[in-house]
């Protein structure tokens, strides 16, 4: 490929917390100088609001590409490759325009809604057929809320969308563009084995099927800028856009994992436990989802809402800044206090604190899928510590990881190697170590920068052509971590503690 290597493809990467922008060459690494990333704000609410909003988000992106095109000097851009948060939904009028804001997964005010689907379909079939759990995170329940909440405005929705395919209406000379399998597997509304929108749920949910985007491979390319962005994005003109794909599954091959072998745990501001699989036929385990990449690949796993943004939301409440000569809590520097705190807990021993934890702060998906669960601490004495209850909230986040595992290993061989990237985790051998202790398995660290930009840059490579298979790339993974049997038997006793209560609270 090296002499390619002045062709790029242009990644756009939209996540929850920012949105990333990058050419990426021919060997689908990211070209220095050639990137840009800022925030994606939300609108966020006690009543459960988790929304953005869709104009302005695109005005943004859109910048962005301005930016990033006026920095590809020297790089011929060959494709347009986009992943994109899961399960996000927007309704647009006849003209494309949005009537909505953008529902992302985390939105929970459909919670009612969703109980009367629960007790109106047949929920192991429904769960079977979509590859979904019942929760709040996917779009029926939406879909119910929204006709019940905003009849008139239901009234205008020509058609319900995801915010990467409104993207792409917005910017081509033809508007009407599908929806990658991959995408529409996140709604919950697709049929993961004939490869179709499911016809009970859209029955159920009174939703016509020509209110969906047709469905296609993100294989599928659509080219013919409109005359506004032709003008603005010249370089773009005649460059095919590939359908927008699930930022899960373009994680899993940015970093490697790309058969059965090879587990991929991300956590950064949330967490997420996947695998991929090219079996046609999966039973899926309870609490887990299934998730198509194109015709030939399933993702199968668990995701979670709690990650980083939990030992973030516990520094701050009580300003942890351990000094390790003291055992004290001062206010230093935090780059110094992140070090004092690693160098704690690194002494500390598994489950040493009598604390059992729920974590769910922002509510709980795999494996239980409770739609109204909050967090709990039971356990508490005078003498508990900050850092101990610290300690206790990242060892209930590696258990949720160590159940879906559990779950996992059921379709896999038993010699698995889980690779862990994300910034949360990547940084701490204090938590890969007790993954890898949880887990019972061994725990590489990911190299790999950019891991979902670059995964998507390999799909869009790979259709074209210009790689034959997933491998065809260097994936570099250091820092094992094996488990300590000790440990282990001390973590399994502290999940059972937490499954016990889970049980009490949640039933």
């Amino acid at each position: 490929m090296s002499n390619l290597r002045k062709k790029a493809v242009l990644v756009l990467d939209i996540g929850t917390s920012f949105v990333k922008i990058g050419l990426f060459d021919l060997n689908a690494n990211p070209i220095e100088g050639r990137n840009i990333k800022f925030e994606h704000w939300m609108t966020i609410k006690t009543d459960g609001t988790y929304t953005f909003n869709a104009l302005e988000s695109a005005q943004i992106i859109e910048r962005g590409v301005d930016e990033l095109i006026s920095k590809s000097s020297g790089y011929e851009i060959i494709a347009f490759s986009t992943d994109t948060m899961a399960s996000t939904i927007v309704g647009l009028d006849k003209n494309n325009t949005p009537v909505t804001d953008v529902f992302t997964y985390a939105d929970t005010r459909p919670y009612r809604q969703l109980s009367k689907l629960k007790e109106g379909v047949n929920q192991k079939v429904f769960y079977d057929d979509t590859g979904c759990p019942m929760h709040t995170s996917y779009i029926p329940s939406r879909i119910i809320w929204f006709k019940e909440k905003y009849p008139e405005i239901d009234k205008k929705i020509n058609i319900w969308t995801d915010f990467s395919n409104y993207l792409l209406r917005r910017w081509m000379q033809n508007k009407d563009i599908d929806i990658s399998y991959s995408v529409a597997s996140w709604t919950g509304l697709f049929n993961r084995k004939k490869l179709t929108w499911y016809v009970p749920g859209l029955n159920f949910i009174d939703l016509k099927e020509n209110k969906l985007p047709n469905l296609s491979p993100y294989t599928k390319t659509v080219e013919g800028l409109n005359p506004e962005y032709s003008k603005r994005w010249g370089q773009l003109e005649k460059v095919p856009f590939f359908l927008p794909v699930g930022d899960g599954a373009s994680s899993n091959i940015g970093v490697g994992c790309n058969s059965e072998n090879k587990i991929a745990l991300s956590i950064g501001t949330t967490g997420a436990l996947r695998v991929l699989t090219n079996k046609s036929k999966i039973n899926i385990p309870q609490g887990l989802w299934n998730y198509r990449l194109g015709e030939n690949y399933n993702l199968l796993g668990g995701a979670f809402s709690e990650g980083g943004n939990v030992g973030l939301w516990l520094k701050k409440l009580m300003n942890i800044h351990p000094n390790a000569d003291s055992n004290s809590i001062d206010e230093i520097n935090e780059s110094e206090s992140n070090l004092e705190l690693e160098n704690m807990l690194l002494r500390s021993k598994p489950d040493s604190h009598g604390l059992t934890v729920l974590p769910f702060l922002a509510g709980e998906r795999a494996v239980g899928w409770a739609e109204n669960a909050t967090g709990t601490l039971t356990g508490m004495r005078l003498s508990t510590t900050k850092a101990e209850i610290y300690q206790a909230f990242l060892e209930a986040i590696a258990y949720r990881f160590g159940l879906v595992s559990k779950r996992l290993m059921t379709l896999l061989q038993e010699d698995c190697l889980v690779v862990a990237s994300g910034g949360a985790v990547q940084s701490s051998k204090y938590w890969l170590q007790m993954l890898a202790d949880v887990l019972s398995m061994r725990v590489g660290v990911s190299n790999v920068p950019e891991d979902t930009g670059r995964g998507t840059a390999i799909l869009a490579l790979n259709a074209m052509g210009i790689s034959k298979s997933f491998n065809d790339y260097d994936f570099e993974v250091s820092e094992f971590y094996d488990p300590n049997e000790k440990n282990m038997i001390a973590y399994q006793n502290a999940m059972n503690r937490q499954e016990e209560l889970y049980s009490k609270i949640f039933n």
